[in-house]
């Protein structure tokens, strides 16, 4: 297995090594601003469609059956097709999970998170205008002073 660069969600390549298939390998394509398995993606349509059209077609000869106003069953049944193509899509995303592993490097974020607040200015008496959520999860990044003992 040789390791090749990934794909990221803009289209562009990677600069982190990965684990994976050659590129002339990879059958990822760029679809909506993400990289996508085109295999897995015509794979998700076809099991969206085998649910949701007989659930509609079964629920739409339902309901024209069964209600007075024979109008309202083709949207009464659109309905019931839509709940099949959520139901075939849950049920794709546990056949196909995401291939992509996300990894972050915290030290050189928080470095430049600081030095970004470094050159804003920011005061003492700034940070304690902003509201408790943000102080708290500034302090829990580290990018704030934690509060002074006794207070």
């Amino acid at each position: 297995m040789a390791t090749t660069p990934a794909v990221t969600g803009d289209g562009n390549r990677d600069t982190g090594p990965v684990t994976g298939p050659r590129p002339a390998e990879q059958p990822y394509r760029i679809v909506w601003n993400d990289a996508v398995d085109l295999r897995h993606l015509a794979a998700s349509i076809v099991v969206c469609v085998v649910i949701g059209l007989p659930a509609y077609l079964v629920a739409e000869a339902v309901l024209e059956a069964n209600l007075e106003q024979t109008s309202l069953a083709g949207g009464y049944a659109l309905l019931v097709g839509l709940a099949g193509c959520v139901v075939g899509a849950a049920v794709c995303t546990r056949l196909f999970p995401p291939k992509r592993v996300l990894a972050e490097d915290d030290s050189t974020d928080r470095v430049e998170a600081l030095a970004e607040l470094e050159t804003m200015g920011g005061t003492p008496e700034s940070f304690t205008g902003l509201p408790k959520d943000v102080q708290d999860e500034m302090r829990s990044l580290g990018l704030a002073p934690k509060p002074e003992e006794g207070r």
